[in-house]
């Protein structure tokens, strides 16, 4: 199913997302982000010494929530660790959020030791409409 045109061009703006990751000792440990939107999943840059990173490894289970006053979207599903080459999508995250005449200057922190890139594909959205997907 495919999103509403109204929160593909939210998705497309440059707001903060809240990522949720589940805690051993219970509760979400909570980090804005910013993110892509590839139209599919979305995409995240961290590092491997954050707690969300060791989060992740422990449950994969996250939720990501964008919003813009009244519209908001939630996702829900299983992240996957994309360890291999994560300059690229680093890349189009700086591109979305920061000047272009910019870009290049924070390009280094796309290549520390230890990032990685997160990939949320959603099982399920919940909108500001309503429930727009949910797999089986």
């Amino acid at each position: 199913m495919t999103l509403a045109e109204q929160f593909q061009k939210l998705l497309s703006q440059p707001n903060n997302a809240i990522v949720a990751v589940n805690r051993a000792e219970g509760g979400p440990q909570i980090t804005p982000i910013w993110y892509v939107w590839d139209g599919e999943s979305f995409y995240f840059s961290t590092t491997k010494d954050r707690a969300k990173y060791r989060l992740i490894q422990h449950d994969p289970a996250i939720s990501l929530l964008v919003e813009d006053g009244p519209t908001y979207i939630a996702a829900y599903g299983k992240a996957e660790v994309l360890e291999d080459n994560p300059e690229a999508i680093a890349r189009k995250i700086l591109e979305k959020y920061v000047p272009a005449d910019k870009v290049e200057e924070y390009l280094p922190m796309t290549q520390a030791p230890g990032r990685i890139i997160v990939k949320l594909h959603p099982d399920k959205f919940v909108t500001s409409s309503q429930v727009l997907m949910q797999r089986a």
